[in-house]
């Protein structure tokens, strides 16, 4: 009888250890992906607006994220990205070793990647404070 019952509780907790699972990756927060791969010239010029900040505000109107945050830099890097089956060569930043997508970073109030020429770049602020201030809302409120 003892037996019997590890066989069920040992296949219980196989299911929720697959419920867990799927919950977990279905409800993680989904990121939006603009200016994340970019040409040199944009990912140069993005490093240069961030290599002279100590922080960057992060905002992801797209993403619904509800508010800013402000995040500390301590490292900065440009990197390539490999592509398969092209010859584009685009590159990635890197902030404290965490690739970052430049159309929902600000500097100094104002959208990286607006900033540093990534285009198109739809659905966010161009100044951060136009959202705080509530003078922009995203798209589909309007």
């Amino acid at each position: 009888m003892t037996n019997y019952y590890e066989i069920v509780k040992i296949f219980l907790m196989k299911k929720l250890l697959i419920f867990f699972s799927l919950y977990i990756l279905f409800t993680s927060p989904v990121r939006a992906d603009q200016c994340e791969w970019v040409f040199w010239d944009v990912a140069e010029k993005a490093y240069k607006l961030l290599e002279h900040s100590k922080d960057y505000t992060e905002f992801c109107a797209p993403c619904m994220d509800k508010e800013p945050i402000t995040r500390q830099i301590n490292t900065l890097d440009i990197q390539p990205v490999h592509q398969k089956d092209t010859d584009e060569r685009l590159y990635q930043i890197l902030i404290n070793g965490k690739s970052i997508d430049i159309a929902y970073v600000y500097i100094n109030g104002k959208n990286l990647g607006m900033q540093a020429n990534c285009t198109p770049i739809s659905g966010v602020p161009e100044y951060i404070d136009d959202f705080l201030t509530g003078r922009w809302q995203p798209e589909e409120t309007l």
